[in-house]
């Protein structure tokens, strides 16, 4: 086993910068298919204590460059200094940067590298896509996003998921490796691992315009329905419930202008009041929550509430259990549905064990102690023949969740965000891209209504038929299709390929071991 070297390190850093720049800047996503090689040859032929550090090098690299904009949104949110703020990011950084050690740990321990042929390049992705699947990433983002610009690629969304993609683009960084260096030591060329290659990326072309002009053409046939999103644009220090009056007028102004639309959308948390659960309508100040404009149904995101006890009479924090909520009402402000956030933000949302250690929210005062809902809950337009998916923030780039509520019958997925925490950096376009792979995962349109941006309409090909700007006061205004046709093989089955990929690298491990061969 050879030690690490200078050049080791720089192979591994130039993997961890290039990463994250395919989320940041447009059609970069195409270097996802060599941008491993770097870090490939780096391990290759490493010990597994190595490659675990050239992994985690690269892992921190990529995970601090892709979320530097945490840096100031700890400054601005939670009051740290920048050194503090920086230190943490740093932290955090290394913990999701476990995930390519850990990767490159067990693709060496197991001499998986070593291999030759089809059955390591195989062997190697199955081990990325499991690692990328199984890993508890605060911001869970795979490889396979940064390539939703190429948008005939990505189609495979709807049978195996993201990571499908990501087992693909595995196989190819590492044929690429193996054809380098056969050219340059002069080995026989690696032609089974080449054509493999080959036949994955052509048969993922080839799919993906076949379903592209089938699912068009499931959209044309379509039943529409017209939308209206408000981007009120309220930085983050002007959404407080001491401005309450003036949030609500503007999205209640704002929603005048559309009165050609079925459904209004408001982003989360746009009311900033807190509505009893037990209530039937959304008023505010004794005023209706939204405005009547006839005929017309809103979804919009607020704050709701229930006493701990049943015998409180002064309410208050320690005895409210409060929840980051969407409501579904009519014209009248009459709630027909409510659903409360599941996937809470850590640290942003609450504080681990804060509930236990109140003390702990002395670091973070301005962090939230929301508390998670229970139950996935569509809101139904049942004489338009509606069934959204109405989820919350983050919880559009989580691949199960909107399978979930389309398993269950939605057919349109509505998500409202507030990205203002993150100012003017590449956040809030970063958190298009990840959300993207939702609405072909599903073969649904996917709308996102946000508070500052990027408010956009996604097709069920993954195409962005309209967007906002940042930081700007509009509405947007599109016709999306009631989708309502057979579900994708990926909302029946749901994750499989990755849990596949899992049983077969350890089986293959395990009967490594037992027919006596050395795999340390």
């Amino acid at each position: 086993m050879s030690t690490i070297k200078k050049h080791d390190l720089a192979l591994s850093a130039l993997t961890g910068v290039i990463y994250p720049l395919t989320f940041m800047i447009p059609y970069t996503g195409i270097l996802s298919f060599v941008l491993l090689v770097p870090l490939f040859w780096a391990i290759e032929k490493k010990s597994a204590g190595d490659s675990f550090k050239l992994g985690l090098l690269a892992g921190l690299l990529a995970n601090f460059i892709g979320t530097y904009w945490l840096v100031g949104t700890l400054g601005r949110f939670g009051g740290f200094p920048i050194v503090i703020s920086f230190l943490f990011i740093a932290l955090l950084s290394a913990y999701a940067g476990l995930s390519f050690g850990l990767f490159s740990y067990i693709s060496s321990r197991l001499r998986f590298f070593k291999k030759s042929g089809l059955l390591a390049v195989i062997l190697v992705a199955s081990v990325w896509t499991t690692v990328e699947y199984f890993f508890p990433f605060l911001f869970p983002y795979g490889i396979s996003n940064a390539l939703t610009d190429y948008i005939g690629v990505i189609q495979i969304f709807d049978l195996f998921g993201v990571y499908a993609l990501s087992f693909i683009i595995v196989i190819v960084n590492l044929s690429v490796m193996r054809v380098i260096k056969s050219v340059i030591e002069k080995s026989p060329k690696p032609t089974a691992e080449v054509a493999l290659s080959i036949a994955l990326i052509a048969a993922t072309l080839l799919y993906g315009q076949f379903r592209i002009s089938e699912v068009d053409s499931e959209v044309a046939q379509a039943q529409k329905l017209k939308v209206g999103m408000v981007q009120a644009n309220f930085d983050f220090l002007q959404k407080t419930e001491n401005l309450e009056e003036i949030v609500t007028d503007r999205h209640k102004e704002m929603s005048q202008e559309l009165h050609s639309v079925d459904l209004i959308i408001w982003p989360e948390t746009a009311l900033q009041a807190w509505f009893s659960n037990d209530s039937d309508y959304l008023f505010v100040r004794d005023e209706a929550g939204v405005p009547n404009i006839e005929g017309k149904y809103f979804l919009v995101g607020g704050m709701s509430y229930t006493p701990k006890g049943p015998d409180a009479e002064i309410l208050t924090d320690e005895n409210l259990i409060k929840y980051n909520t969407a409501f579904l009402t009519d014209s009248d402000s009459l709630i027909l549905g409510r659903y409360h956030k599941i996937k809470l933000l850590l640290f942003g949302e609450y504080l681990p064990l804060s509930k236990y250690i109140p003390s702990i929210k002395n670091f973070s005062p301005a962090s939230g102690d929301f508390t998670p809902g229970s139950e996935l809950v569509l809101f139904e337009i049942k004489e338009k023949n509606i069934k959204i998916a109405p989820i919350i923030c983050y919880e559009d780039i989580i691949p199960s969740f909107s399978r979930q509520f389309v398993d269950k019958g939605a057919n349109l997925i509505v998500n409202i965000t507030n990205d203002a925490w993150f100012g003017r950096t590449t956040a809030p376009y970063q958190h298009l891209v990840v959300s993207i792979p939702r609405a072909v995962e599903t073969r649904r349109y996917l709308l996102r209504s946000t508070n500052t941006g990027i408010s956009a309409i996604i097709d069920p090909v993954g195409r962005v038929v309209s967007k906002t700007d940042i930081f700007v006061q509009t509405n947007l205004i599109g016709e999306v299709g009631i989708m309502d046709g057979e579900k994708t093989l990926y909302t029946k089955i749901g994750d499989v390929f990755p849990i596949a990929c899992l049983i077969f690298w350890v089986g293959f491990a395990a009967s490594d071991k037992l027919r006596g061969k050395n795999i340390s």
